[in-house]
């Protein structure tokens, strides 16, 4: 759970920063392993695919 946050984190600091590239980077490569990311008016949310 903590690291998927921090992960997370990381995601949404290049999203801040306009860095679509690297986010969608890190969305996929947590989808490669087996997460399914949501992003929410709260914030991502993430559940096991």
């Amino acid at each position: 759970d903590s690291l998927v946050r921090l992960v997370l984190e990381q995601r949404q600091a290049a999203r801040s920063r306009k860095d679509y590239a690297t986010a969608d980077a890190i969305r996929d490569q947590l989808q490669q392993s087996g997460l399914a990311i949501e992003d929410t008016p709260s914030g991502p949310r993430w559940a096991f695919a």
